[in-house]
């Protein structure tokens, strides 16, 4: 497994932050969802690359959503 980070536009409340963690847990091979709506960040593991389903999957319920590339992946590759 290899954890996956996602920016996430739009979430002010709980409730779209409910609706984010329904949608990324839709994707097949995903587990392990967390979303931090203050940060605007979705965390969340799989086995194989789900990032394209997972943009899909959360744009679709109206919040646009796109890779983190962060400090972690430029240090360490992960």
């Amino acid at each position: 497994m290899e954890q996956y980070r996602f920016t996430v536009e739009k979430m002010t409340c709980d409730g779209c932050a409910a609706k984010v963690k329904a949608a990324a847990e839709a994707v097949e091979g995903v587990e392990n969802v967390v979303v931090d709506r203050k940060k605007k960040l979705l965390t969340l593991d799989a086995g194989s690359d789900p990032t394209q389903q997972v943009i899909e999957s959360v744009s679709a319920t109206g919040y646009p959503t796109q890779p983190k590339t962060g400090v972690l992946k430029k240090l360490f590759g992960a």
